[in-house]
């Protein structure tokens, strides 16, 4: 029988988790805050988090979740924590990762949300097997085959809520089999639901396995949405994409940001937090020196290329989907915007033939890995006056911006901003000048 032990958190890792020492090792602990003592079963493997088996002496700046399904999914692992406190730690986070690159002075306070529930415009939901039959919902924390059933979400709009009611109730009526992660057999897999804030648009996205045809017709009867798909998948991959074989209403919805109309396709990237998104877009082309040539690195639709295509003469963007490029001079048109240009294909593969040309600005927002290194060594040879980096990995941002500090770039900027509160994740800009 394992052993059980009072321990006091430490600190709060960047995943999120409460960290305490045994011996010689780190153990992580869920929902939990530094100072706390709690009562923990000695884990036989010390790399994935655990949960406390009771909180001994609580930290202040606890609080009473407000959600319902706090700590069984996978979705919030702050709720626990008081807002301020939640915003106290993610700068202690900005803090610690660039404190080796910059002095102090240069990280800002970071940016409250606007909104705290109801912020998120995108969520994945996942079908299971309950005691009720079909469930719909989020995967349990640390758990790839099981699912909370849910029936409301307080991070996403309140439509969203009505999206995931109405589906679930319309499979439990036709008895579909949902998918099995184990076995790799079943039916129903995914329902993405994504919702505009300005627009007031929604798309509801089932995505299944092809073992059978989903009734996309007769549930449109049931659901009033902008934008009804069906997508197949067969990928043993637990992720929520596949090919769309048919849609109902239109195959996008539209979102404002800064007076700009975008085009969201089933697939597209954008950014889930618009209110937010909103605030840092508007610093950023605020920041923006005007000039000639920019680059937009990793553009997708093309927002952040349309948002500040009126301070240069050319922007061009680098975007690995064709997809999202298509999305790109859609926007382009949509919004009545004629200088910018988008190339197809990696960003490290395409930005050294820049070498040779007079960049006034780059413009870098790329996945959570952050930079390859072979696109930092061809930023570098740019030399562009300014650059400025956006990201929801501040830590793979650091480890990027360290390296172009060594080359003489400066940090002019560091500004945090919250856009997922609840939970450990930052989105971070930086402006870096030569």
């Amino acid at each position: 029988m394992s052993k059980t032990r009072i321990v006091e958190i430490e600190r709060i890792d960047e995943k999120g988790f409460g960290i305490a020492r045994y011996g010689d090792r780190q153990i992580k602990i869920a929902y939990t805050l530094p100072g706390e003592k709690v009562k923990i079963r000695i884990p036989r493997y010390f790399k994935k988090p655990i949960r406390p088996l009771s909180i001994i002496e609580e930290a202040p700046e606890r609080v009473r979740p407000l959600c319902p399904y706090f700590g069984m999914c996978g979705g919030c692992l702050w709720q626990h924590i008081r807002y301020d406190e939640q915003l106290k730690l993610k700068q202690d986070l900005i803090d610690r990762f660039f404190e080796n690159i910059t002095s102090k002075t240069a990280i800002h306070e970071i940016l409250r949300a606007e909104r705290i529930w109801r912020y998120r415009n995108k969520m994945e939901f996942s079908f299971g097997k309950g005691l009720q039959g079909i469930v719909l919902g989020l995967k349990v924390i640390g758990r790839f085959d099981k699912v909370v059933n849910l029936d409301t979400c307080l991070i996403q709009k309140e439509e969203g809520d009505k999206v995931l009611r109405v589906t679930r109730e319309f499979a439990r009526k036709k008895k579909f089999i949902p998918y099995d992660n184990k076995k790799h057999e079943g039916f129903l897999r995914f329902l993405v639901v994504r919702t505009s804030f300005n627009a007031k648009n929604v798309m509801a996205n089932i995505v299944t396995t092809s073992e059978q045809t989903f009734p996309l017709r007769e549930f449109s009867e049931k659901l009033n949405v902008t934008s009804l798909i069906w997508s197949v998948t067969d990928s043993l991959a637990d992720v929520a994409i596949g090919d769309i074989k048919e849609i109902f209403g239109q195959n996008f919805i539209i979102e404002k940001l800064l007076g700009l109309e975008f085009k969201i396709y089933p697939y597209s990237f954008f950014q889930t937090n618009p209110i937010q998104a909103e605030k840092i877009f508007k610093i950023m082309k605020e920041l923006s020196s005007e000039g000639t040539t920019a680059l937009d690195l990793y553009s997708g639709v093309g927002v952040i290329s349309l948002i500040i295509a009126e301070k240069f003469e050319k922007v061009i963007g680098i975007e690995f989907s064709k997809d999202a490029i298509d999305a790109a001079y859609e926007n382009a048109k949509l919004n009545d915007i004629n200088n910018v240009e988008f190339i197809e294909g990696k960003v490290e593969d395409h930005l050294a033939k820049f070498s040779n040309m007079k960049i006034d600005t780059v413009y870098i927002d790329p996945p959570r890995a952050g930079m390859h290194k072979r696109a930092v060594e061809a930023l570098i040879k740019i030399q562009p006056r300014y650059i400025m980096y956006m990201s929801c990995n501040p830590k793979t941002q650091a480890r990027d911006i360290g390296q172009l500090v060594k080359a003489g770039y400066k940090v002019e900027l560091i500004q945090p901003i919250d856009f997922f509160p609840h939970t450990p994740h930052i989105e971070n800009l930086v402006l870096l000048q030569k």
